[in-house]
């Protein structure tokens, strides 16, 4: 798990990415865009990594090794603590991938490749929605993970 730092922005992001070079490369431009961007290689490292430090949003690709991208959606929505965590799956199989994606509980979905600023414009709609409903704002996150 790779913490990159910026935080101009409100919001905590995971980025779970098999592919080292995409999650690097999202996970730099998210900072760049001043995000505070944790990392993780898998899904099961991801679940593991949301547990510890719950993200406003969680951005996930489907086809990865030990837990896939839509097994960690699933278990995003029925874990207490992460439930109301937005989640933004990527994939590279097109328009019957996001459309299962949604279908799974996904709160958005998106083609790889994407226009990187139509991404944070999602990214940012995303977390703002979130922490406007949950009431919640940065920081408080730990609060609430803690009592859980």
């Amino acid at each position: 798990m790779k913490k990159t730092a910026g935080r101009s922005k409100p919001g905590r992001i995971l980025v779970v990415e098999d592919n080292a070079d995409s999650r690097d490369l999202l996970s730099k431009l998210l900072a760049m865009s001043g995000y505070e961007v944790v990392s993780a290689p898998d899904g099961e490292s991801g679940f593991e990594a949301a547990l510890k430090q719950v993200p406003d949003l969680i951005i996930t690709d489907i086809n990865m090794p030990r837990m896939d991208g839509l097994e960690l959606l699933r278990k995003v929505r029925v874990e207490r603590t992460l439930s109301g965590t937005a989640v933004l799956v990527v994939t590279a199989f097109g328009g019957e991938a996001a459309r299962v994606a949604m279908e799974a509980g996904a709160d958005a979905a998106t083609a790889k490749p994407f226009d990187f600023d139509g991404f944070i414009d999602t990214v940012n709609t995303l977390i703002f929605t979130r922490q406007k409903v949950s009431g919640r704002q940065v920081g408080q996150h730990d609060k609430f993970a803690e009592r859980a």
